[in-house]
């Protein structure tokens, strides 16, 4: 999600009254094959926990160049090759011109006739269409309308929940936490946001601003959707009957399950089912049902929210 100064100010204004995430100690030892992370932190209840757990080193490399790579001019780059190579098989000596606008990636053919220049189109529509679900297939990312790129939260979701199982049985193995979804879900919160918050977006890479699960943990930092997704996956993992969706508002996303909410709990509904809210960004301890000035506000109204079912 891109993110502004003005929603940074509010968010500070909003840690100011409250008490925010304290970590007390990271660590990350390389083994053979894998890493092990150890965190320690204070929680909202002002008890200090403890997990530790291994990720695969290969996990934690694809995820960091999932992150690194991905961007729309890498997007665009990738499209105008797979087009010229459409072009250079099919085309009998045809030629492309190809230009991006604030549209997206336009393009002229110059063909022997007419009757070949509409075969040629026809074929380069459709490898362009193939070609861009392929690419954000690969970086976790869809296509909303004609021109937004957005992640792909569902399923990104399901793509770290194996990845991240070794997260939850950790959580699950904490001592002294109830065994109910909401006593382990708001431990899986507090595990988050204790996180250190860090703005990722490069107006440089357009796009490169999703950082997933297993680096998010390896490099211990994270923004909103970032965390949001990754919260899921591994609460996911121990509530598996539980729906869940991602809340975007301008600047921002939270997550939310359909846990019975509690009076004073910010809600949303859709689809017929109510789902609290989960502010998961940090560096605040809200508890489950609590969010930021922000947030609050973008809920209050609704009309600037969008809804992302993730099961």
């Amino acid at each position: 999600m891109k993110r502004g100064g003005a929603v940074l100010a509010a968010l500070i204004v909003f840690c100011a009254g409250v008490a925010e995430a304290q970590q007390l100690d990271f660590k990350r030892i390389s083994r053979s094959g894998d890493e092990l992370l150890s965190y320690r932190w204070k929680g909202a209840e002002h008890h200090d926990h403890a997990v530790a757990f291994t990720l695969t080193r290969d996990a934690i490399k694809e995820a960091e160049a999932s992150f690194r790579e991905f961007s729309m001019d890498a997007m665009w780059r990738t499209l105008e090759l797979d087009l010229r190579d459409e072009v250079e098989k099919f085309g009998n000596g045809a030629r492309i011109n190809l230009s991006r606008n604030i549209e997206g990636l336009r393009w002229t053919l110059q063909a022997r006739d007419q009757k070949s220049a509409d075969l040629l189109s026809q074929k380069v529509t459709e490898r362009l269409e193939k070609s861009q679900q392929s690419y954000l297939r690969t970086y976790l990312r869809r296509m909303v309308g004609e021109r937004r790129v957005m992640v792909d939260f569902a399923a990104a979701a399901s793509a770290m929940q194996s990845p991240l199982r070794a997260v939850a049985k950790a959580l699950g193995d904490v001592p002294d936490v109830g065994n109910d979804d909401r006593d382990r879900i708001a431990l899986a919160l507090g595990f988050f946001q204790e996180i250190p918050y860090a703005v990722l977006e490069d107006k440089q890479r357009r796009g490169g601003d999703f950082l997933p699960g297993p680096a998010l943990l390896a490099q211990n930092r994270g923004d909103c959707d970032s965390k949001a997704v990754a919260l899921a996956a591994v609460i996911k993992t121990f509530t598996r009957w539980r729906k869940f969706v991602v809340v975007t508002m301008p600047g921002h996303a939270i997550l939310a399950v359909d846990l019975p909410a509690q009076q004073g709990e910010w809600i949303v509904r859709s689809g017929g089912r109510q789902y609290v809210a989960l502010e998961a960004a940090g560096p605040v301890m809200a508890p489950i049902g609590n969010v930021g000035n922000v947030t609050a506000k973008y809920l209050r109204d609704a009309r600037e929210i969008e809804i992302w079912p993730l099961n």
